[in-house]
């Protein structure tokens, strides 16, 4: 909103969505966050918002950028882990949606409990052995980050890291 210091009538409608021409979205279950210099424009947002969306959230800018950062977590290094998780699939002539019920369960269990209370795998029950095994199936870059990710998580809860 700074670049709009001094205009009149300015705020931020923001549907925290990913967006691609392929597929369309039901905005009903689409967070909107809102943000205006003042409360006139802010409830003319809302009710804007409120049409659209059963989940509208006011936020600064600040508290904007850091949900952006965590929609980027969650959402593009998902899918980017995904990606690489079908690319190892192909790779063994593995069908992928071998693991839709697995993913469809991660992202379920999420609703009900903490990300760090449902982390499973062998970083999580410091099973060197097993994390070894997978290293020595990976190619270098996917081995590079099964590193980096099971280090992070080993150093989450408090193990030795690789």
């Amino acid at each position: 909103m700074e670049i709009l210091k001094g205009k009149n009538n300015i705020g931020v409608f923001y549907p925290l969505q990913s967006f691609s021409k392929s597929k369309s979205v039901d905005f009903k279950n689409i967070p909107i966050c809102l943000e205006a210099e003042n409360k006139t424009d802010l409830q003319l947002l809302e009710k804007i918002a409120r049409l659209l969306s059963e989940k509208v959230y006011f936020m600064d800018s600040k508290q904007r950028k850091y949900l952006h950062i965590s929609a980027v977590f969650a959402n593009n290094f998902t899918n980017y882990m995904l990606a690489v998780s079908q690319q190892i699939c192909q790779q063994q002539h593995i069908p992928f949606e071998i693991l839709s019920p697995l993913i469809e369960e991660t992202f379920q269990k999420i609703k009900h409990i903490d990300p760090a209370q449902a982390q499973t795998g062998p970083a999580r029950r410091d099973d060197k052995k097993t994390i070894h095994e997978h290293l020595q199936l990976l190619n270098a870059s996917q081995g590079e980050l099964y590193k980096q990710i099971t280090n992070a998580i080993l150093d989450d809860y408090g193990k030795e890291k690789l």
